[in-house]
């Protein structure tokens, strides 16, 4: 396994990763994610171990998206039977992902924004995010 950190199948939480403008749009009934989410048929999600991996990938300041991100908490138990899915991608890490939509108001816990740290280019997490 490529992953350096514990397996994410045993996560209790899944995190989503919004921009300013994603989280805006955010509706109050059925949601069915960001247009990649749309695009691939699924929820992308990560484990709080991946999140900065995630961040590098896919929200670096080369991707555009600006310097504040928030990440929503999705707890497991909140995500109906049979609409979790775990898939390894060419790199070897499992992620899950969430197939139909979840209702944003009722499904995620908790979110918190974060802002790139200019020297380092990099979001600096709470160590106190649930596995």
């Amino acid at each position: 396994m490529a992953d350096s950190y514990p397996d994410p199948t045993t996560s209790t939480v899944l995190y989503k990763i919004l921009t300013p403008a994603e989280k805006e749009a955010l509706p109050s009934g059925i949601w069915h994610g960001s247009e990649l989410d749309i695009k691939d048929g699924f929820l992308h999600t990560s484990s709080v171990h991946q999140l900065p991996l995630t961040l590098k990938r896919f929200f670096g300041p080369e991707a555009g998206v600006g310097d504040t991100v928030h990440i929503y908490a999705l707890p497991r138990n909140n995500v109906a039977d049979g609409k979790l899915r775990w898939d390894t991608i060419k790199s070897g890490e499992t992620f899950g992902h969430v197939l139909g939509g979840i209702n944003p108001t009722t499904d995620f816990s908790f979110n918190r924004t974060y802002h790139r740290n200019p020297s380092t280019g990099l979001y600096e997490l709470d160590d106190d995010l649930p596995f």
